[in-house]
């Protein structure tokens, strides 16, 4: 498994975006070739993969508009409460 370099820093900085990418790049690309390797078209390993983040992301997203939701209700209780 390829190794994954950590962020320069803990706090936001201009490039942290730029610096993910060039993390996970190795990696991605070493996934990507061992789906080839196993038989699938270069082709439809991209696009699997594109899929695969996409809903990674909206899983992400919804997960935070569920904890959002939850943290919204547990306010309108506590309110109640008192």
């Amino acid at each position: 498994m390829t190794d994954i370099s950590g962020p320069k820093t803990q706090t936001d900085y201009p490039d942290r975006f730029l610096s993910c990418q060039e993390a996970v790049e190795a990696a991605f690309a070493s996934l990507a070739d061992q789906a080839v390797a196993a038989g699938w078209g270069e082709a439809e390993v991209a696009a699997a993969l594109v899929d695969v983040a996409d809903c990674h992301m909206l899983s992400l997203n919804t997960n935070l508009e569920t904890e959002k939701m939850i943290r919204d209700a547990a306010s309108r209780s506590t309110i109640r409460k008192t």
